[in-house]
C-alpha cells in the first residue's frame, strides 16, 4: 500500500503599517554612549544596562578592515587576530566587498596583498578613532558615566539621542501616523499626515527627551492559521484535498483608522508541486469564492483555500528526511494592493507554510 503523510508547520506574523523603529517607551537601542575618543582605544567599563562594544584596552571589535579590490578575487591572507570574512582566492561580489574584519582587539593587523585595499579610515597597526566604546542597553537609556581616558561622552547619564527616528514612511508613500499618539510628549512631526513621503523618510523622531511616544499608524492586518492538518494518500486514493482555514485580524491603530479594511488572501506557489494552492477564499461565508472581503477595527474575519497533494510528486528515501515544499499566504490590504500593507518587511502580513511528505511505500 502507497501511503503518503503530510505534516502542517506554520507561524503566524504581525504586520505594522508606517513603520516603527522605536519601541514606544524606549530611547533608540545601540545608541552610543561613549566612543573610543582620538586614540581608538576604549577605556570605560559599560554600567549595568548599557552593552559592552569594544573590550576595555582594546579597539571597537570586528570592524571593517580590508576590502577586495578591482580584480574582485580575495588576495590577502588574514594576520594577527584579524577574521578572513572571504576566503582567499574567493571571488567577491564587488570590488568594496569587505574581506577581513578587524577580530576582537579592534586593531588592523593584515597587510593588503596584490590590489585589496583597507577600508576607508583603516591604517595598519592604528584602531578606529571615535568608535563605538559603550552602547545603550534595551531602554535606550544611557547609564554610564564618567568616561576614562580619551573616551568621550556622547548622551549624558539618564538620557536617550535625542531625535532619533521613531516612526518611517511606509512603501505606500503617504505619512500616516500623529505624533505622540499615546499620550504627552515631546516627539516631533517631520511630515504631515496625508502628505506624500519616500520609503524610510522619517515621519516621527523622538524629539529633545529621546523616548518614543509614538505608536505607527495605517493599515495593519494579521493572519493566522486557524488549525494545522494532517493529509493522507493511499494508493486507492491517489490525491486528497484540504480546505485550510485562517483567520485574518484587523489590528490597525489610531484614532484615524477606518471602521473596517478590504483584503484579499494571496498565495505563492512556493517550492511545492504545481497545482497544490486552489480555490482561495476570501470570505467562506459567503457562497462561491470570494476574491475580496472585509474586516472590522478590532475584528477578526475567515479565509480558506484549499490544498492537494499527490503521489506522483513524491519520493522518499529516508524516513528522517521527509519531502519538504513550502507555499506562502498572504493577506493583502486593497488600500495597499500589491503591498501587502504599509509595513516596510512583507513577511510580516505572511503565514509561511511547510509540508513535509513521507511517501511510507517507498522506504
Amino acid at each position: 500500500m502507497r501511503i503518503l503523510l503530510v505534516a502542517l508547520l506554520v507561524a503566524p506574523t504581525l504586520a505594522l503599517a508606517d513603520v516603527q523603529r522605536i519601541a514606544p517607551g524606549n530611547g533608540l537601542q545601540n545608541a552610543v554612549v561613549i566612543d573610543t575618543g582620538p586614540n581608538g582605544i576604549c577605556d570605560t567599563t559599560a554600567a549595568r544596562g548599557d552593552l559592552q562594544t569594544a573590550n576595555v584596552g582594546q579597539g571597537a571589535r570586528n570592524r571593517s578592515a580590508l576590502r577586495c579590490g578591482p580584480n574582485r578575487d580575495v588576495d590577502t591572507t588574514v594576520q594577527g587576530d584579524d577574521v578572513q570574512l572571504v576566503a582567499v582566492g574567493g571571488t567577491c561580489r564587488n570590488a568594496n566587498t569587505v574581506i577581513i574584519d578587524t577580530g576582537a582587539n579592534g586593531i588592523p593587523e593584515t597587510v593588503p596583498v596584490g590590489d585589496d585595499t583597507f577600508a576607508p579610515g583603516i591604517a595598519l597597526g592604528v584602531p578606529p578613532a571615535n568608535a563605538p566604546c559603550v552602547v545603550a542597553g534595551a531602554d535606550g537609556v544611557a547609564q554610564t558615566a564618567a568616561p576614562v581616558g580619551d573616551d568621550l561622552q556622547l548622551i549624558p547619564v539618564g538620557t536617550a539621542a535625542p531625535n532619533t527616528d521613531v516612526v518611517r514612511c511606509g512603501p505606500n508613500r503617504v505619512a500616516e501616523t500623529t505624533k505622540n499618539n499615546l499620550g504627552a510628549g515631546d516627539d516631533v512631526q517631520l511630515v504631515e499626515i496625508g502628505l506624500a513621503c519616500t520609503p524610510n523618510q522619517p515621519v516621527v523622531d523622538t524629539g529633545a527627551d529621546g523616548i518614543a511616544n509614538t505608536r505607527a499608524q495605517g493599515p495593519d492586518l494579521r493572519i493566522e492559521l486557524v488549525k494545522p492538518v494532517r493529509l493522507v494518500v493511499t494508493d486507492k486514493k491517489p490525491s486528497t484535498a484540504r480546505v485550510f482555514k485562517f483567520l485574518v485580524r484587523n489590528v490597525e491603530f489610531g484614532a484615524t483608522a477606518p471602521a473596517a479594511r478590504g483584503f484579499r488572501i494571496g498565495a505563492t506557489g512556493g517550492s511545492c508541486p504545481g497545482g497544490t494552492v486552489s480555490q482561495i477564499d476570501a470570505d467562506p461565508r459567503t457562497g462561491g469564492l470570494q476574491a475580496f472581503a472585509t474586516v472590522g477595527l478590532g475584528k477578526t474575519a475567515k479565509a480558506s483555500l484549499l490544498a492537494t497533494v499527490r503521489l506522483e510528486d513524491v519520493t522518499t528515501v529516508d524516513k528522517k528526511n521527509p519531502f519538504r515544499c513550502t507555499f506562502d499566504v498572504s493577506v493583502i490590504s486593497t488600500d495597499t494592493d500589491p503591498d501587502v500593507d504599509d509595513g516596510a518587511n512583507d513577511d510580516t502580513n505572511t503565514v509561511p507554510v511547510t509540508l513535509e511528505v513521507t511517501d511510507k511505500s517507498d522506504l
